[in-house]
């Protein structure tokens, strides 16, 4: 009985000791976890603390862009918040962008739920070797199949442009005066160039496959949008809500893989290494000749070939669609809003084009009207408000202060683009900022629509010439105006990673062309 007793009472002792030491512990934990916080706080650029766990996020409150804003008119030009437990430091002066950007230590990316997701696979979120190594053979190979403003290349990406431009417009005659959503209709023409040049396909305005397609893209960036809680408190993916949200994301990027997978699979099949008909040929040859060295495991950093070329579709897909196609949509937004300008733009082209033909790369030289038109569509819109999100390859200082490598590097472009200090009344469309006294075109070092650094846009050259192409073969076709009974669309839009106009509809009335008398089919550019 005394052993069972003392027995009883050692274990009710041992008990005691390991929840007092299980409690120390914990606290002498929290109490590391807080010291380590206020230390890096304390070297950090100034901004709100926040709360532990949620940070700032309970004081949200509208577009995180100008929540980021109003945060850079309290705290200077670089601050730091806390949105749950992801670390965000916040640019919003260019020079410091500049100088930051075109450094090494500058070109990673965050560790997000979204990059876990992705698996390291692509070019746009990925970091290190495979970034470097990926962004060299792609800048190389969109060289090679016409994104240059040299030569025959040239001439090759214009032609590429062109003929979707020329089909663009006949969809549109063929409206004749019926109301129109513009949107549907660009989402193909533009991904038919970037389709062209990917993978040598093209679609038709009504093919049930490309639909599809683009149902998937826009409904993953649905998806991915709706994971943006966990983005900032990682932990909350476990929740039973966000378990379903992920199961919807991988079925659709099932999905979007079986019919990248397919395009990779039918250029297999007629794949020839001495004739290499677009970017996805010279991937499959890469592949071919470091399989035929022995090198193969080791290409993209041992990932596996087939994902990564899915990716890098998904990648320029996505870039080389979406941006371009939400630009023109706001520089028809505007034009509805400025009929005068567009009245400029018109009459400027018929001086220098003639109603002859559609307009060419070589006119934008003498089109300042018009060039400087869509510089400041792009200034005022800032479809990508906060530019592409950096991260420090190691800790960092800048401007004197302190940035771990976890850290969320934000470029805030569209503080830039609306600053008051750098541009005369921002607010204001006027696209006249962009001449000089000479009366002709001037980009500010502080107009940043394509990022800048080590990490700026690789699509920049076919971005500027599509948006010059269609915009002004667009104009030069037609009078746009607000359909008939309806209201001016509003110019506030819909931000999320970009900033797209709320959906409208324009009447379109053709401007017709000298040879239409003679032929119903659009004259291509050049020809008289």
């Amino acid at each position: 009985m005394f052993v069972y007793g003392a027995s009883v009472l050692i274990n009710v002792l041992l008990e005691q000791i390991s929840t007092k030491v299980l409690a120390v512990f914990l606290a002498v934990l929290i109490i590391v976890r807080v010291l380590q916080v206020l230390r890096e706080a304390f070297f950090l650029p100034p901004g709100p603390w926040g709360l532990p766990i949620l940070g700032s996020l309970l004081s949200l409150k509208g577009d995180l862009h100008l929540h980021f804003r109003d945060l850079t008119y309290k705290y200077g030009s670089l601050i730091s918040t806390r949105l749950g437990t992801q670390l965000i430091v916040v640019l919003s002066d260019y020079k410091m962008i500049r100088d930051a950007f075109r450094k090494e230590e500058f070109t990673g990316r965050p560790t997000t739920e979204f990059t876990n997701i992705l698996g390291g696979y692509g070019v746009i979120n990925t970091a290190g070797k495979l970034w470097k190594d990926q962004r060299r053979f792609l800048h190389d190979g969109l060289r090679h199949f016409g994104m240059s403003y040299l030569g025959s290349r040239k001439a090759q990406m214009e032609n590429r442009i062109m003929k979707e431009v020329e089909e663009f417009l006949c969809v549109l005659k063929a409206r004749k005066d019926r109301p129109i959503d513009l949107n549907p209709v660009l989402a193909v023409s533009i991904s038919n160039v970037i389709c062209d040049v990917l993978m040598s396909v093209r679609f038709s305005h009504n093919d049930k496959r490309f639909i599809r397609f683009m149902d998937l893209i826009d409904e993953g960036f649905k998806l991915f949008g709706s994971l943006q809680a966990a983005l900032f408190i990682p932990f909350l993916k476990y929740l039973p809500g966000h378990n379903s949200t992920r199961e919807k994301i991988s079925k659709n990027r099932a999905e979007m893989g079986e019919f990248l997978q397919e395009t990779i699979d039918e250029h297999r099949k007629t794949f020839d290494p001495s004739h290499l008909r677009d970017l996805l040929d010279t991937y499959l040859y890469e592949i071919q000749k470091a399989n035929e060295e022995g090198t193969g495991h080791h290409l993209f950093e041992g990932k596996d070939h087939d994902r990564q070329m899915q990716q890098i579709m998904g990648d320029m897909f996505s870039a080389g669609m979406e941006t371009i196609k939400s630009s023109l949509q706001w520089a028809v937004l505007f034009m509805l809003h400025n009929p005068e300008v567009m009245k400029s733009i018109q009459e400027e082209m018929d001086q220098v084009i003639g109603r002859q033909r559609l307009p060419k790369l070589e006119d934008l030289a003498y089109l300042p009207v018009t060039e400087s038109t869509i510089l400041e569509v792009l200034r005022i819109s800032s479809i990508v408000p906060m530019g592409t999100t950096h991260s420090p390859t190691r800790d960092v200082k800048l401007n004197g202060f302190h940035l771990p490598q976890h850290a969320q590097v934000v470029p805030l472009l569209h503080a830039v683009h609306m600053d008051p200090t750098l541009w005369d009344e921002p607010d204001k469309f006027n696209p006249s900022r962009f001449i000089n006294a000479e009366g002709k075109v001037q980009k500010p070092e502080y107009f940043l629509p394509f990022g800048v650094g080590r990490r700026m846009c690789l699509g920049e050259i076919l971005a500027r010439m599509e948006l010059f192409l269609f915009f002004s073969s667009l104009l030069h076709s037609f009078n746009i105006s607000v359909p008939e009974g309806e209201t001016l669309p509003s110019l506030k839009g819909i931000a999320g990673v970009t900033i797209t106009p709320n959906a409208f509809k324009v009447s379109l009335k053709p401007r017709p062309m000298e040879w239409e008398n003679a032929a119903t089919t659009i004259r291509p550019a050049g020809s008289h």
